[in-house]
């Protein structure tokens, strides 16, 4: 993305596969992620001068999740069975699997929930970093993050105990 600003040049150079793994991780989808991703940035060059240099990551991070709400509220949801694009080689069968059935779990959460799960969990966020984020308080991430936690973990045991051993190798 060249945006006429060598900073942001490198920043995107730099973090924009962070940006889409993030962003896969809240849609479900690659194709959607990389139009989350390509809007956020657009609207971040807009502002980019203004963003504090210890702030750029939080800054773009946040733009996307606000893309990703603004991409929710418009969009029906997606068919579970078209969350993740088949993958032809054997070898990587039970990472593809994994990760497959971790997006599907992840797209059964309200979009905040998964937003605070994503930040924390895969994110690696301290709860006041996830709070900034999302623009709430320390507590409703703690909320979040509990309640989204609370329900893949159903999910996983009502799966489990519908279907032992159906998730892959482990």
């Amino acid at each position: 993305m060249r945006g006429g600003d060598p900073d942001f040049d490198e920043f995107v150079r730099e973090r924009h596969d962070q940006l889409l793994r993030y962003a896969v991780m809240l849609t479900g989808r690659r194709v959607d992620a990389e139009e989350i991703v390509q809007e956020a940035l657009l609207r971040c060059l807009a502002r980019w001068r203004l963003v504090r240099p210890d702030n750029k990551i939080a800054y773009a991070r946040k733009a996307v999740y606000h893309e990703f709400l603004r991409t929710v509220r418009n969009k029906p949801p997606v068919p579970v069975d078209e969350l993740v694009e088949h993958v032809d080689v054997a070898d990587f069968t039970g990472s593809v699997v994994a990760h497959s059935h971790v997006l599907q779990m992840l797209q059964q959460l309200p979009a905040r929930q998964r937003a605070a799960v994503v930040y924390r969990v895969f994110g690696d966020m301290t709860e006041a970093q996830a709070a900034k984020a999302l623009g709430c308080s320390v507590g409703t991430v703690k909320s979040l993050t509990s309640r989204g936690l609370a329900k893949i973990r159903s999910l996983w045991v009502a799966e489990e105990a519908a279907a032992p051993g159906r998730r892959g190798p482990k």
